[in-house]
């Protein structure tokens, strides 16, 4: 996948692909930069491609294929893209991501603290922190083969700088923060910008 503009990861252009025939069904991933390598295994017959923003995106002869494979064809499931650490925005929504390479799509158990949260082929799980969790322990896992692949998640609490405003990027994986001073009148850089800002 290649994109006419750069950094496209920061400015929200990316492949949205979900597990169905419509923008409702689960989140498979969303991919961003001038050069996207992935395979996806949806859990059926059907999948869902979204561009954001469309029109910008174009492809060559060489550079992208789909290819219809057996209801039955499987391929070895493993979470080692799984980042062990996640930034999200405090008060803000933001998400938890666990991409899983290996196919059809499988569920994936999200818990918080051993406690089942969310179950489906989802690789997303939302949240939005509204006090400190310290003590929280994030994790999911795939059941590959009948041998369970569980992966932990840490979690670093931003914070957005006053008087700024800050927005968690939906357009990639790795918990991008764009924030804006635009207007605000600074005379110098607000301190404690989040570690995670892509886009200032």
């Amino acid at each position: 996948m290649w994109s006419y503009y750069n950094p496209p990861c920061a400015n929200e252009e990316y492949l949205e692909i979900r597990d169905g025939r419509n923008q409702s069904a689960n989140l498979l991933g969303v991919f961003c930069g001038n050069e996207v390598s992935s395979i996806q295994r949806s859990s059926g017959r059907s999948m869902w491609l979204k561009f954001s923003p469309e029109g910008r995106y174009w492809f060559g002869d060489n550079d992208f294929y789909y290819s219809g494979k057996t209801p039955d064809e499987t391929a070895t499931l493993n979470l080692t893209l799984v980042k062990n650490i996640h930034f999200v925005l405090f008060n803000h929504p933001s998400s938890l991501w666990c991409p899983v390479e290996g196919g059809p799509a499988p569920h994936i158990v999200w818990r918080k603290n051993g406690v089942i949260e969310q179950n489906s082929t989802s690789v997303r799980y939302r949240l939005t922190i509204t006090k400190e969790e310290n003590n929280s322990n994030y994790s999911c896992e795939v059941n590959a083969h009948g041998a369970v692949d569980q992966r932990n998640i840490s979690l670093v609490i931003e914070r957005c700088p006053e008087p700024c405003q800050c927005t968690v990027l939906e357009g990639n994986m790795e918990g991008f923060i764009s924030v804006d001073c635009e207007g605000k009148q600074l005379h110098s850089v607000p301190q404690n910008i989040p570690v995670a800002t892509i886009k200032l």
